[in-house]
């Protein structure tokens, strides 16, 4: 590598990596851009590099633009599972992702006021969530890292749920109205702490510092480090979006609500409703989307809930409609059905 390109890539890494370091306040597009640019730079001008070496290699398959995903795989190259695992190795701290998730909490809240839409910390509907948490949680491998949940609802009428690094969870008043009962909502709560249990929000920030560390190393600056750790990336940013990790903590909200004695079904109706609502989703394409199917979520909950009742077989299930319409959990009493 020349001395101008060395200089050129390190100085481009000083002005670019800064702003990586705090994922949560830039948007996907703008964290994959910002590293694309950076990455695909170092690529190009080893390629060229290499070209004044060898000959020109014949013409290769022209790209696809019809299809984003086959288009991302033939410019980065298929994203290998060891890829994967050397980015799932990079160590984050409880100190660390506090202060990653705190930026994107405070981000979140502050575009939520922008939309006008009032965010609460209190009440009976906090304190309802919060006894729900309390009985999921010891399900958690990494729940001693989560002692403390905090809880945040807000006022509108979407139906979604969100968790953030560090132990934040943001629920839509949309939702406690949508999943119809409280085995429903507390496969929903297990989802969202499946997130945090297996780390899925921390991908990013893993990501950004293993594209650091490629220019902080103990002895410097390594070229070679820099494309190896560089093509890494660009395979690992060929899916922006990580539908597995959706999959993942489903499966984990079936579980969890099973064997506190809840009917996983109810969780699997939510996906059922879901597909009946956005009947267009498919439209979507696969490397655009941050889920998987709803109907593909439904049908991937009732396999794993027959699974399970084949392996522990319970007689009778809890769903707690009225416990999630009076706002009184399970565990303080228990309604007949």
């Amino acid at each position: 590598m020349s001395v101008a390109l060395h200089r050129s890539l390190s100085k481009s890494a000083v002005t670019v990596l800064p702003a990586l370091n705090s994922p949560p306040l830039y948007g996907n597009a703008a964290r994959i851009a910002i590293v694309f640019v950076l990455l695909s730079a170092a690529s190009a001008s080893l390629g060229l590099a290499q070209a004044v070496k060898k000959p020109r290699a014949a013409a290769a398959k022209p790209f696809s633009f019809e299809d984003p995903q086959e288009f991302f795989q033939q410019f980065f190259g298929a994203a290998a599972e060891e890829d994967l695992s050397e980015i799932e190795k990079v160590p984050v701290s409880g100190r660390e992702e506090q202060q990653v998730g705190s930026r994107g909490v405070d981000a979140y809240l502050a575009e939520l006021r922008r939309q006008k839409i009032k965010v609460v910390s209190r009440g009976k509907d906090v304190q309802y969530l919060q006894q729900l948490i309390g009985q999921v949680r010891p399900h958690m491998k990494n729940h001693l890292r989560y002692r403390v949940i905090r809880v945040y609802i807000a006022e509108s009428d979407k139906s979604d749920a969100r968790s953030f690094p560090g132990g934040v969870l943001i629920f839509f008043r949309g939702m406690l109205d949508f999943v119809g009962s409280e085995a429903a909502l507390v496969g929903v709560i297990g989802h969202e702490l499946s997130h945090l249990d297996h780390g899925h929000q921390l991908y990013d920030t893993k990501r950004m510092k293993l594209a650091q560390d490629s220019f902080r190393g103990a002895n410097g600056f390594s070229p070679e480090q820099f494309f190896k750790s560089g093509r890494l990336l660009m395979r690992s940013f060929m899916r922006p979006f990580r539908p597995e990790e959706e999959a993942e903590a489903d499966l984990d909200g079936v579980r969890w609500s099973y064997e506190l004695g809840y009917d996983p079904r109810e969780m699997a109706k939510v996906f059922l409703r879901m597909h009946e609502r956005d009947r267009d989703e498919r439209n979507v394409p696969a490397f655009f989307r941050t889920h998987p199917y709803h109907i593909d979520r439904y049908r991937a909950a009732i396999d794993e809930f027959e699974k399970l009742q084949k392996e522990r077989p319970r007689e009778t299930l809890y769903v707690g409609k009225l416990n999630l319409k009076r706002r009184i959990p399970r565990s303080k009493r228990e309604f007949a059905e």
